[in-house]
């Protein structure tokens, strides 16, 4: 009997096409024993510059078609992609700029596969820069995953019907790992799984305003008032009116009420789990102890 592919879901543009060809596809039939299908598609569709429908280093490439009028959105793309390839277990997202190691995806996997029914997403370690948030050495929880390099349960994902659409980009990953613990799953990482991952936040110019600093600030705000109502909206205010760069918070507060504020649904307000917290402006997590 023939092993199941592992789906793989990347959103990607015209920039990664190149370091995905000649890089990333060829680690990815290294990270796992299984056959690989890759779904792919270009968030950009006035961009041609695409992957082609193919079978590379024995990983089958299915680039999906965008069919939208402008740019779309990180959980926009991953929807469609999901949609798309129907994944029967499970499957895994990784960003256009990373290099999954070795055995990265099997450990995923094995994770998953020992740590019981209700596992709703398994999150890899990123090298060299490892994210410092906190998670349990014994168990492995995690507040939340990152939408870098992480295994999802495709069950779990039918039932929330996705990654919420309104962020466009950034945040989605914690909104998605909330929706797992109060709906019963849990969300956990495993140290094994390692991706390379070329952050660019480490590399932003300071004297420049990048996209995810924006993009942070006004996210901020939809998620507090998603899962913590009104009150939680007020305090996510109160942080970014403390935020050093005063006019960008400025901006990213009225862009909130003049186009979120109202589309923000609050169906998860009044359910409470440990792990759905937020610490501080954009901190749901304790630092790890080291």
């Amino acid at each position: 009997m023939s092993t199941p592919p592992i789906h793989i879901q990347c959103v990607y543009g015209s920039s990664h096409v190149k370091h995905l060809m000649e890089c990333f596809i060829p680690a990815l039939k290294r990270s796992t024993e299984r056959p690989v299908r890759l779904f792919t598609i270009n968030f950009d569709p006035a961009n041609a510059l695409r992957l082609e429908r193919s079978i590379v280093d024995e990983v089958e490439i299915v680039d999906v078609d965008n069919t939208a009028t402008q740019k779309t959105g990180f959980a926009e793309n991953h929807n469609l992609l999901f949609a798309t390839s129907k994944p029967p277990e499970h499957f895994v997202i990784i960003n256009p700029d990373c290099i999954p190691q070795p055995g990265s995806i099997d450990a995923l996997i094995r994770r998953k596969q020992v740590s019981g029914d209700r596992v709703g997403i398994v999150e890899g370690r990123q090298w060299p820069f490892e994210h410092p948030k906190e998670f349990d050495p014994l168990s492995l929880e995690t507040p939340w995953a990152s939408g870098a390099f992480s295994l999802i349960d495709s069950s779990f994902y039918d039932r929330v019907k996705g990654m919420a659409e309104l962020y466009f980009l950034y945040l989605e990953d914690v909104d998605l790992s909330w929706q797992a613990w109060l709906n019963g799953y849990s969300v956990l990482y495993e140290p094994s799984a390692t991706v390379t991952h070329f952050s660019g936040g480490r590399f932003y110019r300071g004297d420049l305003v990048s996209a995810e600093q924006y993009l942070g600030l006004r996210n901020f705000l939809i998620i507090s008032k998603r899962f913590f109502g009104s009150d939680g909206e007020r305090q996510a205010i109160e942080m970014l009116r403390a935020f050093p760069d005063r006019n960008l918070a400025e901006v990213a507060i009225g862009e909130y009420f003049d186009t979120y504020k109202d589309r923000v649904p609050t169906d998860y307000v009044g359910r409470s789990h440990k792990q759905v917290k937020i610490l501080g402006l954009n901190r749901f997590h304790a630092l790890r102890k080291e």
